[in-house]
């Protein structure tokens, strides 16, 4: 697992700096012992994006104490709802995609309930990180960000995937301005 990280922030660094970060966790879907994800870890990956002005952990009731303790030790902040954990993911999303101070929204979920709020902050011209792993990475939960981060594959191919989509993006940029 630290390899992985270490990979995974030298492909964040590739990337480059987006500004102002939002994290939103779905806590039921990747926060089980038997996945061991280390928020701690998670976070300086994303703080290697930008500065992260929201930090959320999204968790139905049945979370527990010690959970709670370790998710605000690490400077997140949890929010418990007996409904839906998705819906007030949604919510929260769209509070911070309509208020356009997010440069980057970053949603770590395995569940495709997760693929609209992706879509919605690309609509908003907001750019979308997908974070998340098998087994049951929703494949529309990919398809809907504009990068994927995935904890379990080997990070160089990545890294040389998103490197060449950057490229062409900024030949892209450069033909426009040459006909302008």
């Amino acid at each position: 697992m630290a390899s992985r990280i270490g990979s995974l922030i030298r492909l964040v660094r590739g990337l480059g700096r987006s500004g102002r970060v939002a994290l939103l966790i779905d806590g039921p879907n990747v926060l089980r012992r038997q996945f061991e994800v280390r928020l701690d870890d998670l976070k300086d990956i994303i703080e290697d994006l930008g500065k992260i002005g929201v930090a959320k952990v999204y968790l139905d009731e049945h979370a527990s104490r010690k959970l709670l303790e370790a998710i605000s030790n690490s400077g997140f902040t949890s929010v418990v709802t007996p409904h839906d954990v998705h819906l007030c993911m949604v919510i929260d999303a769209m509070d911070l995609i309509l208020g356009s101070t997010t440069n980057l929204l970053a949603v770590f979920s395995r569940h495709a309930r997760t693929a609209p709020i992706l879509r919605r902050a690309r609509e908003h011209g907001i750019n979308t990180l997908a974070i998340g792993f098998e087994p049951g990475f929703s494949v529309a939960v990919q398809n809907a960000a504009d990068n994927v981060l995935r904890l379990d594959m080997p990070i160089p191919p990545q890294i040389a995937k998103l490197k060449d989509r950057k490229g062409k993006q900024k030949g892209k940029e450069e033909q426009v301005e040459e006909i302008a």
